[in-house]
């Protein structure tokens, strides 16, 4: 099944570097993530994201656009926890997400735009550092020797969607956008979802 993600996002972001292309936007946004079921809910990594989209137009007569791009995500979170322990946490993640954007345009430089799409996330690190009155430990969620088995470790792959709108000035685009997971970063216990706004 996850191949059949990776193929298919692949084939559309071909398909899409075929057709004329409207328009190129670089991004930079603030990111917060929230593990919706973490049980004493000390992991809230905060952190930047940087990407490009491209906008391709679908219709003549809408202003209707189908706009692939590329994410590279971090994020990081510091708790410190009753009895002098300390909770560190890091998350870097690269998405391709796919997203059909609506663009009405105001005058020749002012624009609005409202978007829903998916997103093909890659997890490549989740990493956890505690520490306490005698005692420290390190470890990686994706890696199955840290986790003790295939089994609890962490998701690499996390498919998605995420909906938001923004204005448009120029060259400039300011909006909002908020991303939910539709698989578990870790797929078995009582580990919740990255929703990320």
């Amino acid at each position: 099944m996850k191949k059949f993600f990776i193929v298919a996002a692949a084939l559309v972001l071909s398909a899409g570097a075929a057709m004329a292309q409207d328009y190129l936007r670089l991004q930079a946004s603030f990111v917060a993530n929230k593990m919706t079921d973490y049980a004493d809910d000390n992991v809230k990594p905060k952190g930047i994201n940087f990407g490009g989209v491209a906008g391709f137009s679908v219709s003549d007569n809408l202003p209707i656009y189908l706009e692939p791009g590329v994410n590279i995500a971090w994020a990081h979170s510091a708790k410190d926890i009753a009895g002098g322990g300390e909770i560190k946490f890091t998350y870097m993640t690269a998405a391709i997400p796919l997203n059909c954007v609506y663009k009405y345009e105001i005058n020749d430089k002012v624009a609005v735009s409202g978007f829903l799409g998916l997103n093909n996330k890659f997890n490549f690190m989740a990493k956890e550092h505690d520490k306490g009155p005698g005692y420290k430990n390190d470890f990686s969620w994706l890696s199955k020797k840290d986790m003790g088995s295939r089994e609890d470790r962490a998701s690499f792959y996390q498919l998605g969607s995420q909906l938001g709108a923004g204005f448009h000035v120029s060259r400039f685009y300011i909006g909002y956008q908020f991303q939910w997971d539709w698989m578990n970063l870790l797929v078995f216990g009582f580990w919740g979802r990255f929703p990320s706004c």
